[in-house]
This record gives structure tokens, sequence and C-alpha cells, in this order.
């Protein structure tokens, strides 16, 4: 090894022992270690709405209810699937342009970061009061109605996402169980 080599690894070795706190009176083992307070977990939903209030964006849009299950006549949502669906009004201003509304625009979120988009493929069997698929809103029209989610059985829905036509999210509504407000 080179003399320089050796000398910069002594150095290093001399500069990391200092830092450490060799040579400055350290905690002894018998005092207790001071622990950082744990940081909370950020909010993953800061601007989120409650069920009832209304997203003043591009359009108006409010969420009027958010529930889990079907009607017996609706077909299955998939084996390991439920439905959920949540029911939406939505309005163009009156002063705007046209604009377009539909089921792609809306997912629900579960615990775990999972995001389940509205099911466009929906079969023939449609239940009613849907919100149609896709719809071009006039100036000043409003439309109200029901999208249908398909969510894996296992997932714990804690939002409902509604996006822009670019897929940027707008609006998002947190799902207030109403068994865990039971106590269940």
């Amino acid at each position: 090894m080179a003399p320089s080599t050796a000398r910069l690894l002594a150095g290093t070795a001399l500069g990391a022992a200092l830092l450490s706190g060799c040579g400055i009176d350290a905690l002894s083992p018998e005092e207790p270690r001071v622990e950082a307070p744990p940081t909370e977990a950020a909010d993953p939903y800061p601007d989120a709405l409650s069920v009832g209030d209304t997203h003043e964006g591009e359009v108006r849009t409010t969420v009027i209810a958010i529930a889990e299950g079907g009607a017996p006549a609706w077909p299955t949502a998939g084996a390991g699937y439920e439905w959920w669906w949540v029911n939406v009004r939505t309005c163009a201003p009156a002063s705007g342009a046209p604009t377009e509304i539909g089921w792609y625009q809306w997912a629900v979120t579960d615990s775990e970061g999972g995001w389940y988009g509205a099911d466009l493929d929906y079969g023939s069997r449609r239940p009613t009061n849907q919100l149609p698929r896709l719809l071009e809103l006039g100036p000043g029209d409003c439309r109200e109605g029901r999208v249908l989610i398909p969510v894996p059985d296992e997932a714990e829905v804690v939002a409902v996402v509604n996006a822009d036509r670019s897929g940027q999210p707008q609006g998002t509504w947190l799902y207030d169980d109403p068994e865990e407000d039971d106590g269940e």
C-alpha cells in the first residue's frame, strides 16, 4: 500500500472515531437513550370531502351515497369480487362549454393503496338509475345516477375518487363505514 493511501485511510479512521464519540463524553450504558418521537403518517387524503359534499371543478360533482353490495338481479361482480356503487350528481356550469362525463372517471381506493375503476364492460342486465356511461353535458345540464365498481372481497374501501378527462384526480370523498360506526 502506498504511504499516501495509508495516511488517507488512517486519517479517515481517526475522523470517524472522533465523529462517533470516541474521546467525547458518551452516554454510559446505564443512561437511557432518548428516542425520537414517532412521526405520524401523512394523511393520504388531506383535501377529501365527505359524502354529500360538492367538488367545484370543471363541473360540480356531488357524491350522494357510497354503498357495498348489489341487488339480487345484478350479475355477479366476478369471482372474488363484490359490487360497490356510488350515487353521484354532476352539473356543467351554465356559462361553460359542453363537458364530457363518464364512468371511466370513477374509482375507489382501499386501505392498502389499491385503486379499482368503474366497470366499463358491465353486462346487458343493467341496474336502474345508472349515470350514463359516457355523456356530453351541455351548459347548465345535470345528471344523477349510480356508477358500479367491482372491488376485491377482502379490500377495505376508504375513498371514492373522481378524475377529470385526462385522469387527474379532482374530488375525493371518504367512505364512512356504517359498521365501524356501530362499534363492529
